[in-house]
């Protein structure tokens, strides 16, 4: 009798672990390799504890929340390698206030949801007032970073688009804040920003300009106004994408998405 209670026992115990172990099965965390550049500020930056800070970040970890299925991790890396890095499989997740591009489209699944909303302006010398549209730039000198940004892509279309009337472009890889002293100084005659940073700038680097705020329509096409997450078109890319995605509506919704960009952006940049 004592021997049969065992082996009952023993079969409701394997009984058990049958019917449990897929449970455990379905509810395995996956862990996702964010890339990023951890730049510009305010989207994004290294803080005095050597930590990514900033607006896309803390959206990152409100997302993370929302999605106990993964676990988040984050890489800093040079900005073309966000690219590269989605390409190899290495990241799953590309994160640095990445704008939509057709070449970009071509390559990469972009997010359905942009998660922030900013306009492109031109930065000039303070008092300068010859530039006030996109056709006034034929001729006129900028800075040209080879990482691949929004400027790049614009400066060589344009230069595409108006064989006769080209932008004088210069390629460097100088810092973001020798660009933006050039202008100041009038040694170059523009550069791109985001409008949200403008005053940033002035602060961090302690300079001064003006900046032309474009009609929405030609704004548009110096790069796209919204924000998105990149992801891979091959694997879990798609199902990744539509979890960010459904994220990104919750806190839109519940208002968190606007709380984090009166905090960070200094107003209500996701609408």
């Amino acid at each position: 009798m004592q021997k049969k209670r065992i082996y009952v026992l023993i079969a409701i115990a394997l009984l058990g672990v049958i019917a449990v172990t897929p449970v455990f099965a379905q509810t395995k965390v996956k862990k996702l390799l964010i890339g990023t550049a951890g730049e510009p500020k305010p989207f994004l930056w290294v803080n005095e504890k050597n930590e990514l800070d900033g607006f896309d970040i803390t959206v990152l970890k409100e997302i993370d929340k929302l999605l106990p299925q993964y676990e988040f991790q984050y890489e800093k890396t040079e900005f073309p390698s966000i690219f590269a890095g989605i390409d190899s499989g290495r990241y799953q997740v590309g994160a640095n206030n990445i704008t939509k591009k057709p070449e970009r489209e071509v390559k990469y699944l972009f997010g359905n949801e942009y998660y922030s909303y900013n306009t492109t302006v031109i930065l000039v010398k303070k008092g300068r007032t010859d530039i006030k549209t996109l056709d006034d730039l034929s001729g006129k000198k900028v800075i040209v970073n080879a990482s691949g940004g929004f400027s790049q892509l614009f400066v060589e279309q344009f230069n595409k688009d108006h064989p006769t009337k080209k932008i004088v472009a210069v390629y460097s890889d100088q810092d973001s804040s020798k660009t933006y002293q050039d202008v100041a100084a009038g040694t170059v005659d523009f550069t791109f920003a985001e409008k949200v940073m403008i005053q940033n700038i002035k602060d961090t680097y302690k300079i001064d300009f003006d900046y032309v705020e474009l009609p929405k329509a030609q704004a548009a096409q110096i790069q796209n106004p919204g924000a998105y997450f990149i992801f891979s078109k091959i694997g879990d890319g798609p199902q990744i994408r539509d979890a960010f995605d459904e994220s990104i509506k919750t806190l839109r919704k519940s208002g968190k998405l606007k709380e984090i960009s009166i905090k960070y952006l200094g107003a209500d940049y996701t609408n």
